[in-house]
């Protein structure tokens, strides 16, 4: 049987923990809350190529700039590609 100073310790040690857990889930990086911007960022940022799948096409691009609604780049074949963010299905890269 706990005594009750062993009962408060337990009750405050378990507040803690999920207080500190609750604040580390708030926490999270904007990377780890929408991939799809991260990694568009990521090409921006490290001027590495990546490849959009959009409606069953392959778009190979280096992204230059990235808006609310757009992200534009270019590729050995076209000096500007601008594609709508929610159009794209996926995103490949390899960084």
């Amino acid at each position: 049987m706990l005594t009750l100073n062993k009962l408060i310790q337990t009750l405050l040690i378990t507040s803690i923990v999920a207080t500190g857990s609750a604040g580390a889930a708030d926490s999270t990086s904007a990377s780890e809350k929408d991939p799809l911007r991260a990694t568009l960022l990521e090409s921006k940022e490290k001027n590495k190529g990546i490849t959009i799948h959009t409606s069953g096409n392959n778009v190979a691009m280096v992204v230059t700039a990235l808006e609310e609604k757009y992200v534009i780049g270019r590729s050995q074949q076209a000096s500007r590609i601008i594609i709508r963010l929610d159009r794209i299905d996926g995103v490949s890269a390899a960084f």
